[in-house]
Formats: C-alpha cells, structure tokens, sequence
C-alpha cells in the first residue's frame, strides 16, 4: 500500500472547507500516512487535534503527545468540544459508495461521529473502497473518503 498522493488530497479537502480546526490522527503503520499532512497543519498555522479515549468517550485535543492507554499516541491538552471542529479525519478499514465505513470494532468513532456536525472523512487505502458493505444502525456514515489516488463525496 502506498500513501503517495494521500498528502495533496488531504490538503485539497483542508482548504476546500476552509478548515482551520482539524481533528485527524497518528496513523499506524497499517494504515495511510497521515503524519505529512499532521505537520502541514501545525505548520499553516491550524490548530490540530488529535484522539484520546476519556472513560468510554472519544474526545480530541492539542497538546504534547504521550503514549496512551491503547498503545496510541495521544494528546495531553484539554479536550475540545466536538462541535468546535471544522474537519474531521477519521480512520478506517474499508469504506463503501454509500459512506459506510468499517472500523475496528471498538465504537468509539461512531459514538463520537454521532455528536459531531463537521465534515467527516475516512481516511483510506485506493483499495479499501468497496461498492458496499454491511451497517448497523449505531454505525455513523461519512461525508467522504479521501485515499493516495481520489477524493470521494457522498451525499448523507
């Protein structure tokens, strides 16, 4: 898997909305590279916030990164309210044409997602994007995929 040309489409998405608070994450290294645009943000002069686990909830924040309780780097700033965002990056196993998206079980994204009103993308793979895919009626859509070769948008 390549992250080729995941930085150009992210950046593209940035500015489209004009995003100026940008919730994304530490990608592992199973997934796509996200740590380019990371940086990008910071150094535009965004805010970036990334995921912590408080209790059961996911919340996002700045701040200096320590390894949380996942094995995830996560950061140590005060929680933001999730309606603070303007974009939010989220990871995923595989998303389908009708913004379904597969992630890795837990439901802390969906749990959140369901709270927050920003633009959503996953964040995937070209070959994670599938024509479909099974949901439950706890799973949270996304607005839109962005993967190394294409931008998608989907219509909630």
């Amino acid at each position: 898997h390549s992250s080729e040309g995941l930085f150009a489409n992210l950046v593209r998405v940035a500015m489209e909305l004009g995003a100026t608070k940008v919730a994304s994450y530490q990608s592992l290294q199973s997934e796509p590279d996200t740590s380019e645009f990371n940086a990008w943000v910071v150094a535009t002069g965004r805010t970036l916030l990334l995921p912590r686990i408080e209790n059961d909830d996911l919340v996002f924040a700045s701040g200096e990164v320590a390894l949380g309780a996942f094995g995830i780097q996560e950061p140590s700033g005060a929680a933001v309210g999730l309606n603070a965002l303007d974009l939010i990056l989220v990871p995923a196993l595989a998303i389908d044409a009708s913004g379904n998206r597969l992630g890795k079980g837990k439901g802390f994204y969906d749990r959140a997602l369901a709270k927050i009103e920003c633009p959503k993308f996953a964040v995937i793979f070209d070959a994670e994007y599938l024509e479909s895919l099974p949901n439950e009626s706890h799973d949270q859509k996304v607005d839109g995929a962005i993967s190394p070769s294409a931008i998608n948008y989907f219509r909630n």
